[in-house]
C-alpha cells in the first residue's frame, strides 16, 4: 500500500511559492463522476490507490491538521471548501476547482454556514441514497442526496433510502475510519455481533427501492432540483417577487410540514400515491422524523425521503399557483377540515410561523382572512 501511494515532489521552482514546492501531487488519478459528492470521490481515490483513509488525507494535507481532526474537517467540507482548500487538492490530484466546488452542497444551497439552524434544516445528517444508482455507479454517491428536498431518484423513479437494510444505521454520518481502506457502496456503521464490535459492510445497491412510477412526485423532484441548479425561482406566486432557492425551499418546508401536522390521515392519503402513503405510514409508527443537533449546535434533520416526499408534494401546488389568492383556495380543503375539528386557521397558533419570504407571509395573511376561509 505505502508503495501505491508513494508521492512524488514537486520539482518546478516556478510560480508554486514556499507552500506549493513543499507540496506533492499524487501518482493516481480518479476523475469525479457526474453529480459526486466529495467524500465520495476521495473515498474512490483512497480505494484506488489501496490507501487508508488516513493515509490517503495525510496526503493531500488540505486542512493542516492530523489523524481523527483531519478527518473530522474532511466531513465538514463535503458541505463547501475554502479557496486555499480548493488550490490544495486540486493540486494534488489534478481535479479542476470548478469540478470540486460541484462536489460539495455550496451550488444547491449557496449559504452553508454551519452556524445557521435555517441552512442546516436544509440537509439530512449523513446521506440518502438510491441502491439502483449506486450499483450502477460502482459505489459512488451524488452530492445532493444529502440535501433534505432531494427524495426520489428522477432516473429510477424510487424514494431515496434513508438506511441500511440489515443494521438499520444511517448512511455517512461520520467519516470512514481512519485505518481503514474504504469500500466503496458498503455500509460503515458498527454492529455488535457475538459481544464484538465491526462494520456492517452490506452492499448498499442491495436494499429495496420503493418504485413511485415516474408521476407527480418524479416531476416534482425535478422541479426542485430545477430551482436549485438555478438559484432562485420566480414561478407560480413568486411571479412577481422572486426568491433565492434556499429561501424557496424553506417555504416548501414550512409550508408542507405546517399541512401534514394539519390535516387528516384520509385528505393526505387521498393527495399522494398509495405506495408513498404507506411509506409515510411506516416511518411515522418508527418516529423517524426527529431533528439531530450537530457537534456545532445547529440541527440537521432525520426526517425520511418519504415523510419530505409528502411534505413537498403537498406544498407544491400551492406555491405553483398563479397568486396568493389562488394558493387559498387550493388550501381551502384543509382550512375547512380544520373549521370541523374546531381549529380555526384565524388563530395564529393554528397556522404557520411567520418568518420567512415575505410571499410565504402574504399567503399565510389570506390564509386566515375571512376571504379564504368563506
Amino acid at each position: 500500500m505505502a508503495a501505491e501511494l508513494s508521492l512524488r515532489k514537486d520539482v518546478s521552482s516556478s510560480g508554486g511559492g514556499e507552500r506549493r514546492r513543499a507540496m506533492r501531487t499524487l501518482p493516481i488519478r480518479v476523475q469525479p463522476l457526474p453529480e459526486e459528492s466529495l467524500d465520495s470521490w476521495l473515498e474512490a481515490l483512497a480505494s484506488r490507490s489501496d490507501a487508508t483513509w488516513g493515509e490517503l488525507i495525510g496526503a493531500l494535507d488540505f486542512f493542516r491538521v492530523r489523524g481523527n481532526s483531519a478527518s473530522s474537517w474532511a466531513g465538514r467540507a463535503n458541505v463547501s471548501l475554502t479557496p486555499e482548500q480548493v488550490d490544495t487538492i486540486g493540486y494534488c490530484t489534478g481535479v479542476e476547482p470548478c469540478r470540486l466546488q460541484a462536489m460539495t452542497l455550496q451550488p444547491w444551497i449557496k449559504d452553508t454556514s454551519w452556524q445557521r439552524p435555517s441552512v442546516a434544516l436544509l440537509r439530512v445528517s449523513g446521506s440518502r441514497f438510491c441502491p439502483k444508482c449506486l450499483g450502477e455507479r460502482s459505489g459512488r454517491w451524488r452530492v445532493w442526496w444529502r440535501l433534505r428536498c432531494g427524495f426520489l431518484c428522477p432516473t429510477h423513479g424510487c424514494l431515496l433510502s434513508d438506511t441500511c437494510r440489515v443494521c438499520d444505521g444511517l448512511q455517512r454520518t461520520a467519516p470512514p475510519r481512519f485505518h481503514e481502506v474504504p469500500k466503496l457502496g458498503s455500509c460503515t456503521r458498527g454492529v455488535t455481533r457475538f459481544g464484538e464490535t465491526a462494520r456492517c459492510h452490506e452492499p448498499l445497491s442491495n436494499a429495496p427501492a420503493t418504485c413511485l412510477d415516474m408521476g407527480t412526485a418524479v416531476v416534482i423532484q425535478r422541479d426542485l432540483l430545477c430551482v436549485l441548479r438555478a438559484g432562485y425561482t420566480s414561478g407560480g406566486i413568486y411571479g412577481s417577487s422572486p426568491v433565492p432557492s434556499t429561501m424557496f425551499v424553506q417555504d416548501l418546508l414550512t409550508l408542507g410540514t405546517w399541512m401534514l401536522r394539519c390535516a387528516q390521515a384520509r385528505d393526505v392519503a387521498a393527495r399522494i400515491s398509495d405506495l408513498l402513503w404507506e411509506q409515510c405510514e411506516h416511518r411515522t409508527r418508527r418516529r423517524f422524523a426527529q431533528p439531530l443537533i450537530t457537534d456545532r449546535g445547529a440541527r440537521m434533520t432525520c426526517s425520511s425521503a418519504a415523510i419530505d416526499a409528502a411534505i413537498t408534494c403537498l406544498a407544491m401546488p400551492v406555491l405553483q399557483a398563479d397568486d396568493t389568492d389562488m394558493a387559498a383556495q387550493r388550501l381551502q380543503w384543509l382550512t375547512s377540515s380544520m373549521r370541523r375539528r374546531g381549529f380555526s386557521p384565524t388563530d395564529s397558533r393554528n397556522c404557520w410561523s411567520v418568518g420567512h419570504s415575505r410571499v410565504l407571509d402574504a399567503l399565510r395573511r389570506t390564509v386566515i382572512s375571512s376571504r379564504s376561509l368563506s
